[in-house]
């Protein structure tokens, strides 16, 4: 289940920090505090176990300016825009989540992201997309897929057409399959893909990643690259749902692997 937020300003031009993911991530459990913090305490500390992995089964997108605006970049780390209202996407299989998310902003017109204040102006659900076995994405946010090697202190960031690569996908995908819906994913045969356009990696000269700073200037700051560029996927039917809404990848929670349908790959 997806829905998207407007949210409006008075400001006449609005900034914010380019590395803005985890602001927006503190403004959602914020939000859902407001309809149970109990609930958003869990999701956070928590979140949904199978076995000793945990997934938080929602997702978010970037801020997307609304009126076919874009953002500046500064040279500052900052970015800004003249547009005068913003949208969120923000999209979970978990129904409960959903509900908490609505009833939090029923209770908070106005939010905050960083010091910048911001009313919400409408929340609307939108109706799902036909998925099928073959799909074309544009990524709303990165794509995150991360492998630790043997003898290797931190974990490598692999991209499409990577060894490992799918079989990692697969493997989170159906975890959270399995997290989300309580029951094994009965497919023995591994039938992923995920395969990046052509045209768009030799139009972007083979540039298709995004880095992205997480909890930046904190001790605690992380530099997380994904992969941004339209991917052409084939899965099964289910595990293609649990993608589209609970995202794909890693670190979905902290505002990655959001995609959205361009058309049907034959």
């Amino acid at each position: 289940m997806r829905i998207t937020l407007q949210l409006s300003h008075r400001n006449r031009h609005l900034t914010l920090p380019v590395n803005v993911n985890h602001l927006v991530s503190s403004l959602v459990y914020n939000i859902v505090a407001n309809s149970s913090s109990e609930y958003a305490e869990r999701l956070h500390e928590q979140g949904y176990r199978l076995d000793t992995r945990m997934f938080k089964l929602f997702t978010f997108s970037q801020l997307i300016p609304v009126g076919y605006r874009r953002w500046k970049m500064n040279g500052n780390g900052t970015m800004t825009t003249d547009a005068r209202r913003v949208s969120l996407l923000i999209s979970s299989g978990k129904t409960e989540f959903i509900e908490h998310l609505v009833v939090g902003l029923l209770h908070q017109p106005l939010v905050m992201i960083g010091n910048q204040r911001f009313r919400v102006e409408a929340v609307k659900k939108l109706d799902p997309p036909v998925l099928d076995e073959v799909m074309q994405f544009v990524m709303l946010s990165p794509l995150v897929c991360t492998m630790k090697y043997p003898g290797e202190k931190y974990p490598r960031f692999l991209f499409p057409g990577d060894a490992n690569y799918e079989r990692i996908m697969w493997d989170n995908l159906v975890g959270k399959y399995e997290a989300l819906y309580g029951r094994s994913f009965e497919r023995e045969s591994v039938s992923c893909s995920f395969e990046v356009s052509p045209e768009y990696r030799e139009r972007r000269h083979g540039r298709i990643t995004k880095l992205v700073t997480l909890k930046e200037g904190s001790d605690s700051e992380t530099s997380v690259r994904g992969a941004y560029a339209p991917v052409r996927v084939q899965l099964p039917e289910e595990l293609m749902r649990v993608g589209y809404d609970c995202g794909f990848g890693g670190l979905t929670a902290q505002g990655f692997g959001m995609v959205k349908p361009s058309r049907i790959s034959s």
